[in-house]
């Protein structure tokens, strides 16, 4: 094998960093050099106080450079950010600054206190990168109590960036379709944490939930985003404090339904069954799926493209297409009269729950109604058994001492 120049092994090395590199989410992009200011902001919409767009960060990196000597490279190529790698966040910082403006100047020196440690030497010539989304104020989720039926969507305490409410406890319950997940992202939490000493619990805090479940408790301040997953259809994102009022932000996060979402059901037609991977739909009786003349169709969710492998048309009138001539008359004896393979297989399937249901009970049911008689004629004989063995004893003691003969009972008895 060949020997690799040094030029060769540098750019597979760099080829190896962005392979390694997770993908960013969606949204806009601002970049700088790290000694320049970060300038960024939404359109001009409406004004700040009114329901215009605001930025919300979703992440923010520092990109040292890879170069062998930064120190003789004139600006720090914020173009090639994807052959560098990642330093540090400063999401939290850019939170601070940025969070619910309509526009935004950060500059790291500035609004960090990166300057206080040694890591500000190694961000030299590297660059900053900010991952954000335009949001319009009207678009949030906030309002304490209410249930939230959407695919995706923005969640954010009362008050924020500017303040947070404690009083009361604060729960907003987000909700997708059946067979869906719920994948929540918190971008930005600013919380009071326990003042007492030695209290490891939090003062304030925000808490996620499922069916009583606690999947997540946070206060303080985070400088990275936080995702959880719920395992059903339904998440409780609930802000708990001590303070009816405190000046700090508060919480702020997305979430987007996870699989596919349920379709709507066929005219004339309904969905039988639905779970995470799979979706049964019908056609009422006499009519069938214009495609392929069935009443029954299966829709597969797909896990990466999390869109269904098939169609879902409406269901038309047998007897329509019939009148019409669409279809022979034997091919609609075969429809309703369910000489389909597919109808075979429903009635089939149909048989098997008899037999393996019904049968079953009737004859658990005679077996323990049989018992039950058994046991009651065991007992009636032992209970005759008994009233004759005390009629012999009368008749003992009768014989013992003798009394008119019309007195002795003539009921026959075996000394």
């Amino acid at each position: 094998m060949c020997d690799l120049t040094s030029r060769t092994k540098t750019l597979l090395l760099l080829l190896f960093l962005l392979a390694s590199s997770p993908p960013f989410s969606g949204g806009e992009v601002a970049e700088s050099c790290t000694e320049t200011p970060l300038e960024f902001k939404c359109g001009a919409g409406e004004a700040a106080g009114g329901g215009g767009p605001v930025l919300v960060v979703r992440e923010a990196w520092i990109y040292a450079s890879m170069r062998l000597d930064p120190d003789s490279l004139p600006r720090c190529h914020v173009q090639e950010y994807n052959l560098e790698y990642k330093a540090g966040s400063f999401l939290q910082y850019i939170n601070k600054q940025c969070g619910g403006q309509t526009e935004c100047k950060f500059e790291l020196q500035k609004h960090t206190d990166l300057q206080r440690r040694e890591d500000l030497k190694k961000y030299r010539r590297g660059a900053l990168r900010v991952v954000y989304d335009c949001v319009k104020k009207t678009d949030f989720h906030r309002v304490c109590g209410s249930e939230v039926n959407s695919q995706k969507g923005w969640v954010q305490s009362v008050g924020y960036p500017l303040y947070y409410l404690g009083d009361p406890v604060c729960t907003i319950t987000l909700r997708v379709d059946e067979g869906q997940h719920i994948q929540i992202t918190l971008t930005d939490i600013s919380l009071r944490e326990d003042a007492q000493p030695g209290n490891k619990g939090c003062r304030d805090s925000i808490k996620i939930q499922e069916n009583g479940t606690e999947l997540l408790e946070k206060c303080g301040v985070t400088n990275v985003p936080i995702t959880v997953t719920s395992k059903g259809p339904v998440l409780n994102v609930t802000l708990t404090a001590t303070s009816k009022l405190f000046p700090k932000r508060g919480f702020l996060g997305h979430f987007k339904a996870l699989g596919c979402q349920t379709p709507l059901a066929p005219a004339d037609g309904y969905m039988s069954y639905r779970n995470a991977t799979h979706a049964e739909f019908w056609c009422c009786v006499h009519h069938a799926f214009s495609d392929t003349m069935t009443r029954r169709r299966v829709l597969e969710c797909g896990d990466r493209t999390q869109t269904w492998n098939d169609t879902l048309p409406d269901c038309v009138d047998l007897e329509e297409l019939l009148a019409g001539g669409n279809i022979t008359e034997s091919q609609y004896q075969n429809l309703v009269n369910g000489t389909t393979v597919l109808a075979q297989a429903e009635r089939l399937r149909q048989a098997h729950i008899v037999y393996d249901l019904v049968v079953p009970a009737v004859i658990m049911s005679v077996l323990v109604l049989g018992n039950a008689a058994v046991v009651f004629l065991i007992i009636y004989c032992r209970k005759g058994v008994l009233e004759d063995g005390v009629r012999c004893e009368e008749l003992e003691s009768i014989k013992a001492n003798p009394e008119p003969p019309d007195t002795i009972d003539n009921e026959p008895c075996s000394v």
